[in-house]
Formats: structure tokens, sequence, C-alpha cells
């Protein structure tokens, strides 16, 4: 998947699926979204990892994934990304918990 088609996969309502993407190493992960958060303009998407490689994580392996999703108007060029950062991971996290549940 392309970071565009990951981008509009991410902010498409209407997705009920989970998120399976393929790193540079050609590792597969799926992961299903927990929510979307904007800050600092840009938006962020909060994953539950599920599977790596089709094998269901173990406990170890098991966790939140931070993707901050970025667009470039004048470049056209969509920018996605994992928060690896802990201070911005814990941030954006907080305001994920504070959201009010569906």
């Amino acid at each position: 998947m392309s970071d565009k088609e990951i981008y509009e996969f991410l902010l498409n309502d209407k997705v009920q699926e989970n998120l399976i993407i393929t790193d540079d190493d050609g590792i597969t992960f799926e992961m299903e979204e927990l929510g979307i958060i904007p800050m600092h303009g840009v938006i962020y998407a909060v994953m539950d990892l599920l599977k790596i490689n089709n094998i269901e994580v173990t406990e170890e392996e098991q966790g939140l994934v931070l993707l901050e999703l970025d667009y470039d108007e004048e470049l056209d060029e969509y920018y996605v990304a994992t928060i690896e950062e802990d201070d911005l991971f814990n941030e954006v996290i907080e305001a994920f918990e504070q959201l009010p549940i569906e």
C-alpha cells in the first residue's frame, strides 16, 4: 500500500476491515484502527497490532502503534510514518484516552 492508500484507508469511515501493510523488509503487519486524533497540524491513527506475517502477536509483541498521517498540499504528497518518540507518543495517547467513548 502506498502512503496515499494508507491515508485514505484510515480516514474512510466506511471501511470496516483491518489495515494490512508491509514494511521495507517484507514483514506484514495487521492492525485494527482504534481512533484518529488530529494534533499539531497532522492526523494520528491509534492502531492495535494484531498479527505479524499472518501470525497473531504474542503478549510480548502486543501494543499500540501510532501512525502519523500527513498531506502536503503544495507537493500533493502523502506521508505515513510510525511514531517512536516517547514524548509525542504519550501526548497523543493521552489525548486519545480523553476522547468520549462512542
